[in-house]
């Protein structure tokens, strides 16, 4: 590729990242009133709850929302506080109850769960540390900064105060130590999927229990994994997947499609991309 080409695939790189913040700070501003849809054209799947992240809102996982609703899935999202502020350990409590209650009402026994940023955090705090894996049978974090991120200081400095929770995502925190050595329960299949171009939650590598092919990268920013859709047909493929995960698979085979591409990092392939960029 010549420098011409690479320097354009940058500047339209830079601009799909730019509208795909623009679009999610349309939706965070809806709050958290957001009408849940019971159609459920599709019973033979689970609920899908959904989890933002800091500062966040039950309007920023709209996107993801109204893409599984087409898909005939039912799906909830929860707030948790004056914009997540609060404690990881607590948030965690609270979604553990809701996915309890939620299971019950349904009766259902369990349900897919997307944690978006700290929201992954949040849905793997609470399959290690509280019974959610008794009504969890998928966790995708998207974004997760499960190393932590140095983004956290200037939430310390802002809202260190009255925030736990930007304590508790700085790197070497106590509380992701104790989060990564716990082991993840045998019932639940674990998936991480990053941006390359995240600033906010950099990548981090795969954590144990995460499957190399479940390792995922794509292109975009830190916003782009809740707008895009490449993100979302991931979580599906994903959800619906009824493969042996020690048995080759077909997107094992395919090639890193972006730079910088990290050695270990699984991408889902061109054509799917393409889709993504055409949305």
């Amino acid at each position: 590729m010549s420098v011409p080409e690479r320097l354009e695939n940058h500047v339209r790189g830079a601009v799909k990242i730019a509208t795909h913040v623009i679009e999610y700070s349309r939706h965070l501003v809806r709050g958290n009133k957001v009408s849940t849809d019971m159609s459920w054209t599709r019973p033979e799947l689970p609920p899908v709850v959904l989890v933002h992240g800091f500062l966040g809102t039950r309007g920023t996982m709209l996107p993801l929302t109204r893409r599984f609703q087409r898909d005939g899935r039912v799906v909830f999202s929860y707030a948790y506080g004056t914009f997540n502020l609060g404690s990881i350990r607590r948030s965690a409590e609270d979604l553990t109850n809701h996915l309890r209650t939620l299971c019950e009402k349904l009766g259902v026994e369990r349900v897919d769960l997307i944690g978006y940023s700290m929201g992954g955090l949040i849905g793997l705090h609470s399959i290690k540390f509280l019974q959610g894996h008794r009504y969890v049978r998928n966790l995708v974090m998207m974004g997760s900064p499960l190393s932590g991120t140095w983004m956290g200081l200037a939430g310390v400095a802002a809202v260190g105060v009255v925030s736990p929770s930007v304590w508790q995502v700085l790197p070497g925190s106590a509380f992701l130590e104790d989060l990564l050595a716990a082991p993840v329960p045998e019932n639940v299949r674990l998936r991480q999927i990053h941006a390359a171009s995240d600033v906010l939650c950099p990548p981090p590598g795969p954590i144990d229990g995460v499957a190399a092919r479940d390792y995922i990268m794509l292109p975009g920013g830190h916003a782009s994994l809740v707008v895009a859709g490449a993100p979302y047909r991931a979580c599906c493929e994903f959800f619906e997947a009824e493969t042996d995960p020690d048995e080759p698979d077909e997107l094992d085979e395919i090639e890193y499609a972006f730079e910088p591409v990290p050695a270990h990092l699984h991408v889902v392939g061109p054509d799917e991309l393409a889709h993504s960029a055409a949305e």
